[in-house]
């Protein structure tokens, strides 16, 4: 079978991340082409996978813009992307075209052709804002088969297109196990408002008082890397709070950590944290929306208020005082991630696609 996937880059992301790993094992036995803007990917992709670029229109704006400009402006990127998908597809023939992200599930819903259409919500649209919603709920319309990462988000859709989604976990793979014997916490995520790293910093320069050993390792790149450190340095953490950019070989990186913890506003599937459970790192994450639907009764990670700086403070200090907490939490979490391995998570996704 032909299968083009359609994404806007492969530099970082979950969804990213998703991709390789399922682009990778569905090539084994199948034709696959990946469609985006760079050919380079921060990801190992199998040799044999086609990677084809696309070309980012020429528009220019302004200094100036008023919105109905900027809207018309964007419409036009679109359509002009649109249009590269729509030549490949006619090239290349695939049986199966599959789009994550707003951008990509817009250009593969207009489209068309003999070719099985399926999209991927990989967010949560009540936190993208209203723009975003109509984006996916216009795609989501065209498209053979969509897929969710929750039934929380799968909710958030009409009955129309409820019926023709399907919920899939994010494939999970480690390449190590934790090893732990350091007084480092650790995250992994771009440095995007999302993340909210700047609640994370914020509740370490709490706990650091009274736990002065410790340091914090932030892996992960995006354009907010100014305003941490800015953050960083006016709370006098330079020294304790280290932004680590971006990183390959990021799990033997955190494998000694004491404790990984993820302080995100909000999240789709959170591909880091089920990662940092897979690897047996005693975890915290904030109770955004979802997550309570992915842990269900595993007691595998230790939950907070969402943008709670003081919670989030005096959970850290739990686990760092509490070996015995924190080899629970390990255990636990080590079974919960394993129901997120590949070989678990691919067969629903070659169901859907129409592989046997």
């Amino acid at each position: 079978m032909k299968i083009l996937i359609v994404i806007s880059n492969m530099f970082g992301g979950g969804a990213q991340r998703v991709i390789s790993r399922l682009a990778n094992s569905l090539s084994e036995d199948n034709d696959v082409m990946i469609l985006a803007f760079s050919t380079a990917s921060t990801f190992p992709l199998a040799e044999n996978i086609r990677i084809f670029n696309l070309e980012e229109p020429e528009i220019h704006f302004a200094d100036k813009i008023g919105i109905v400009r900027l809207m018309l402006l964007r419409a036009k990127r679109v359509l002009a992307l649109s249009k590269q998908l729509r030549d490949l597809k006619r090239k290349e023939t695939p049986d199966v075209t599959i789009s994550f992200l707003e951008y990509p599930n817009v250009m593969n819903a207009l489209t068309g052709g003999k070719d099985r259409r399926i999209m991927s919500e990989r967010n949560n649209p009540r936190r993208k804002g209203r723009m975003y919603t109509y984006m996916e709920q216009f795609s989501f319309h065209f498209a053979d088969a969509v897929v969710f990462q929750t039934n929380v988000v799968k909710e958030m859709f009409s009955s129309v297109i409820r019926r023709k989604g399907v919920v899939i976990p994010n494939p999970v793979q480690v390449d190590c196990l934790a090893t732990g014997g350091s007084k480092k916490i650790v995250t992994m995520g771009r440095l995007h408002p999302q993340k909210n790293h700047e609640l994370l910093i914020r509740s370490f320069a709490r706990f650091s008082r009274t736990h002065p050993s410790h340091t914090l390792h932030i892996y992960g790149k995006d354009y907010g890397e100014c305003r941490l450190q800015s953050l960083i340095d006016g709370l006098s953490l330079t020294g304790k709070v280290f932004l680590e950019g971006f990183v390959n070989d990021v799990h033997n990186a955190i494998a000694d950590a004491e404790q990984f913890v993820m302080s995100s506003d909000y999240e789709g599937t959170p591909n880091a944290l089920l990662e940092a459970m897979m690897m047996g790192l005693p975890c915290i994450s904030t109770d955004f929306e979802g997550i309570r639907e992915m842990l269900g009764d595993s007691g595998a990670c230790v939950l907070t208020p969402v943008g709670d700086e003081c919670s989030l403070a005096e959970a850290m200090s739990s686990l760092a005082d509490d070996p015995a907490l924190r080899n629970q939490l390990s255990m636990r979490g080590m079974k919960f991630g394993d129901s997120y391995s590949l070989e678990k998570v691919l067969p629903l996704w070659k169901e859907v696609i129409g592989l046997k």
